[in-house]
């Protein structure tokens, strides 16, 4: 057996008989799951995939274990003088060096295993929604990309402990370097930074887990870890043959030593940013990612669309966005190549480095921070990255309007009860639900019922979002009007109504004659995030606006409920029927109706009245749609299509890339609470009980 691996199988030995270990590895396990768990709560909503965010939650915590494993493997050797007996024996230094190296990189992976396994287990019973992306083969990358930055930890700990006679000094100087150091100089940097992180980037470490993660790999990168992690190796060999050496004629041979690592260290440096210089970058497309799961959507405006559209990032290559922006890109090109329809061709530009496409875009008006859309040459839309990068809907939006333009229709916001408006950028006002309907080609006005102006003929619906102070008789009978002849004298008019819980402000006669009256009583939440909201998931399974959201869940803030008038149960055919249908249902109750009377089939020149109404005005507002992952924006959206007659686009156009786990605050404290406590605290006494009995054997 050789020598490396006798070390090898020492080093573990001896790590499975102290309780240290025990300490170690159950304090890794409740790091790792508190930060999964709070970046799971973080993400909800955004676009980054499970496994990037399982990979950034494990990586910071990665070196202190690494750190703790590796704390005494040369140092309680030192101590003891059992390194004279070692270095007494025909073994070469590097052997034993190996040996140990790989021991402590052994126990990292087996506590990164560990870790995955049980957050796998515990996403599968807490939030069975992503049980598509939580795969074992999904987070095989995140996986490897922890076991080479465990690799490069697991060598500095080896060396720090063949340095010192101390154990906690190891650790101590293990961590400072591995974690201190660079995490504190990145915050500082970042913080103190004109540009904050937009001006520094993400931390390094933890984007190339996240890199790694989604299938994006660095040669540049990974050649770094392995000539570092050589370093270190070569550093802690040096330091043990250092140990052989004895007495003042051999100082000189010891300070040689000292400048073999120091020139040792300058090459990694050298070598490290050569590789870095030639990175070439592998996109390995993984299966279960967010980015691939396209809505029916997406893969329609791709399969359909025709000719070529060049779309440019016009960003720079350190802001945040960037990261995930590229990736949803290239996910995107290798859709349209598949569907064999649209051509997409993706660039990069970067306003700082790539001077020449940075004034070309300046001067056609393109803002930096945005994607670019261009047909034969000619800017066709420039669409601004919004916090989290870029969305599928509003690149979809895009493409779709680019391809296949339509006449361009008005979406009329009433005004003057304390509605929530379109152009009130707010917490309580509509401003990102407007920019969503700009990208599906709506345009958003104000309309005063109380003026002497009529409805215009570009009308497509009217919108009365949460009023708060009652609707005159004059205004009262404007939308009855509307509603009736739509304004056009061939149909009926098409309504939003979203009535909040302060009652629906004169508009409940208004409803209730089109067949949904309004409930005074609140409905109670069986699932709740904040304590005052209810998750609704019960969907109507045939009604356009509802069908595509199957699986999904709408959040409402103290919503009405409502129920079928005596209008919508009135008999009546053709024209003249009016048909209630409930689009979401919580607790036994309607929260969501729409109405419609007279069927387009039964006569082709008579436009059916539409009306949709919603028992909560705040689901659509800026706040709500920020802090939740929910389905609010696609139901609004949906909603709009229908009223206004594009029922075909209901055909889910919901964002597929959105990570929504389905747990509420109840659920996610429960998953928290057994992933960080009780589950670390289970491994804890288990191992510990393994220990003391091993150390019991004779």
């Amino acid at each position: 057996m050789s020598p490396a691996r006798v070390t090898f199988r020492r080093t573990v030995g001896m790590a499975k008989s102290l309780y240290a270990t025990a300490f170690a590895f159950a304090g890794f396990l409740a790091a790792s799951a508190a930060l999964f768990a709070f970046n799971l709560d973080a993400a909800e909503g955004g676009r980054t995939g499970l496994a990037p965010l399982w990979a950034v939650s494990v990586s910071p915590v990665l070196p202190v274990l690494a750190a703790l494993f590796g704390m005494d493997v040369w140092s309680d050797e030192r101590k003891s003088g059992r390194i004279d007996l070692l270095l007494s024996s025909p073994v070469r230094e590097s052997d034993l060096v190996l040996g140990k190296f790989f021991g402590v990189w052994f126990l990292s992976a087996a506590g990164i295993a560990v870790s995955l396994v049980s957050s796998l287990v515990f996403l599968g019973w807490y939030a069975p929604a992503l049980a598509g992306r939580a795969s074992l083969p999904g987070f095989i990358p995140a996986f490897l990309a922890l076991a080479v930055q465990s690799a490069l930890w697991s060598a500095v700990a080896v060396a720090a402990s063949a340095l010192s006679r101390n154990a906690a000094a190891a650790a101590t100087a293990t961590i400072a370097l591995a974690v201190a150091l660079p995490r504190g100089a990145w915050f500082a940097a970042s913080s103190w930074g004109a540009g904050g992180r937009f001006g520094f980037g993400e931390f390094p470490l933890d984007a190339h887990a996240f890199d790694f993660a989604s299938g994006l790999v660095s040669s540049g990168t990974a050649i770094s870890y392995a000539v570092f992690t050589w370093a270190a190796l070569f550093a802690a060999t040096q330091a043990v043959s250092a140990a052989r050496l004895g007495g003042r004629s051999l100082s000189a041979a010891r300070l040689a030593a000292f400048f073999t690592v120091a020139l040792a260290l300058v090459f990694a440096v050298l070598a490290s940013t050569l590789a870095l210089r030639l990175d070439k970058i592998l996109d390995i497309p993984l299966g279960g990612t967010a980015e691939t799961h396209f809505s029916d959507r997406t893969h329609g405006v791709l399969a359909e669309g025709r000719g070529t559209v060049d779309v440019t990032a016009f960003l720079e290559r350190k802001d945040p966005r960037f990261r995930e922006t590229a990736h949803f890109l290239r996910a995107i090109k290798r859709e349209a190549d598949a569907a064999s329809g649209m051509g997409v061709t993706v660039r990069y530009v970067d306003p700082v480095l790539d001077l020449g496409e940075a004034q070309r875009l300046v001067r056609k008006g393109v803002p930096k921070g945005s994607i670019v859309f261009e047909r034969n040459g000619r800017v066709a839309d420039a669409m601004p990255l919004g916090e989290s990068g870029c969305g599928e809907r509003e690149f979809v939006s895009v493409l779709e309007r680019i391809s296949t333009p339509f006449r361009r229709s008005c979406v009329y916001w009433t005004a003057g009860h304390g509605e929530a408006l379109f152009d009130d950028y707010g917490p309580e006002g509509a401003s990102d639900i407007a920019r969503d309907l700009a990208l599906d080609g709506y345009a958003s006005r104000r309309i005063d019922l109380a003026g002497s102006a009529g409805i215009a003929d570009d009308c497509a619906l009217i919108v009365v979002a949460g009023p708060r102070t009652d609707f005159s008789t004059v205004e009262l009978d404007r939308l009855r009007a509307y509603l009736d002849g739509g304004g056009s004298g061939v149909g009926g008019g098409r309504l939003l109504a979203l009535v909040g819980s302060g009652g629906a402000s004169g508009l409940s006669s208004l409803l209730s004659e089109w067949g949904a009256r309004p409930s005074a009583a609140q409905t109670p939440a069986a699932r709740t995030i904040s304590g005052t909201d209810a998750i609704v998931d019960d969907f109507d399974p045939d009604h356009p606006v509802s069908r595509p959201f199957a699986g999904q869940q709408v959040v409402l803030e103290r919503p009405v409920a409502f129920s079928a008038s005596a209008a919508a149960s009135a008999s009546g055919s053709g024209a003249d029927r009016k048909r209630y249908s409930e689009l979401l249902r919580a607790g036994g109750q309607c929260l969501a109706a729409a109405v419609e009377r007279g069927e387009a089939a039964s006569d082709l020149a008579v436009r059916p009245t539409r009306i949709v109404a919603v028992g909560d005005v705040g689901f659509v507002m800026n706040a709500k749609l920020r802090a939740y992952a929910n389905a609010n924006r696609d139901f609004f959206l949906n909603s709009v299509k229908w009223l206004s007659g594009r029922d075909a686009m209901t055909e889910s156009g919901t964002e597929k890339d959105r990570l929504v786990s389905g747990m509420d605050r109840a659920a996610r404290a429960r998953f928290a609470a057994v992933t960080a406590a009780a589950f670390p605290f289970a491994v804890f006494v288990l191992a510990m009980a393994l220990t003391f009995r091993k150390r019991r054997r004779p």
